[in-house]
C-alpha cells in the first residue's frame, strides 16, 4: 500500500493537540486527537501516537492482531495515565485515538472517541467506527437523528477515550479491503467540517497521490472554518 498523513493547527485553535503517524511498509497508522487544555492535550496525543506505534513496531510477527492492538492500547493509555498523576499541570488530560493494523486484505481497527476510520471503495464512503460521544449514543437510543447530533451543543462530550481512566476500553474489529480501495483516517477536525459526501468526492480522484489528497481534505476543512485541529491519514491499497 501507499499512505500519507498530514495535520494542521486549523483556523480557530493556537497550537495543534492532534498527532499522526503512517508506515506504509509496516502497515500501521495512526490518529490521536489530544484533549486537556494547551500542553495536556498535545502531550496525551503524542505519547499515545509514540507508545502505540513503538508497540506495534516491535512486536512478534505471529502475535494475533487484535492482542497486539488491545496492549498497545493499553500501554498507551497507562502512559497517558501515569503521566498525568506525576505533573498536576497535565491533570485530566486524555486522547481519542483511532488505528488501523494492515495485515495483507485485512484491516484490524481499534479505536476510542470521536476520531473515525472510513473505507472508501468504488466511489462509496463507509464509516467502519462509531463515535464514543455522548450524542452517538443518544442516536443509538433514537432520541436523535444523525442531523441533529451534528449540530446538538453536546456533540464534543466523550465517553471513551486513552488517558483519563486507569484501564482503556477501545473498540477493536476486523474489516477487509481490496486493490483500489482506500482507508481514512481522520479527527473530528475534519468531519465536523465535512459531509461524508464531500469527502468521498475528494478521495474519488483517484489518481491524485494519498498525500495530496490529504492536504486538499484538510485545505477544504479550513475553507468551512477550520474551528479544529484537522488530522487525516490516508493509506491506497495498490495490490
Amino acid at each position: 500500500m501507499i499512505a500519507a498523513a498530514a495535520t494542521d493547527r486549523g483556523r480557530a485553535r493556537t497550537n495543534n493537540e492532534d498527532s499522526v503517524f503512517a508506515d506504509a511498509a509496516r502497515g500501521i497508522l495512526i490518529v490521536a486527537d489530544g484533549m486537556g487544555g494547551h500542553l495536556g492535550g498535545e502531550v496525551a496525543s503524542r505519547l499515545a501516537v509514540e507508545v502505540i506505534s513503538a508497540n506495534l513496531l516491535s512486536a512478534p510477527p505471529q502475535l494475533e492482531p487484535s492482542r497486539l492492538l488491545a496492549e498497545a492500547l493499553d500501554a498507551a493509555n497507562l502512559a497517558i495515565w501515569q503521566t498525568a498523576a506525576a505533573d498536576s499541570s497535565l491533570t485530566g488530560m486524555g486522547t481519542t485515538v483511532a488505528v488501523v493494523l494492515v495485515r495483507d486484505d485485512e484491516l484490524w481497527l481499534a479505536h476510542a472517541g470521536d476520531s473515525r476510520i472510513y473505507l472508501f471503495r468504488q466511489g462509496r464512503l463507509e464509516r467502519l467506527t462509531r463515535d464514543h460521544t455522548l450524542v452517538e449514543q443518544m442516536v443509538e437510543a433514537g432520541e436523535l437523528t444523525p442531523e441533529q447530533a451534528r449540530v446538538h451543543p453536546l456533540r464534543n462530550v466523550i465517553s471513551r477515550c486513552l488517558g483519563t481512566e486507569p484501564t482503556a476500553e477501545p473498540e477493536i474489529r476486523k474489516a477487509t479491503w481490496k486493490q483500489g480501495d482506500s482507508v481514512l483516517l481522520c479527527s473530528d477536525g475534519l468531519t465536523g467540517m465535512l459531509e461524508d459526501e464531500e469527502i468521498a468526492q475528494v478521495l474519488s480522484e483517484q489518481k491524485a497521490p494519498p498525500d495530496a489528497l490529504c492536504r486538499k481534505l484538510i485545505d477544504l476543512a479550513n475553507e468551512r472554518g477550520g474551528w479544529d485541529n484537522i488530522s487525516v491519514v490516508l493509506a491506497r491499497h495498490t495490490g
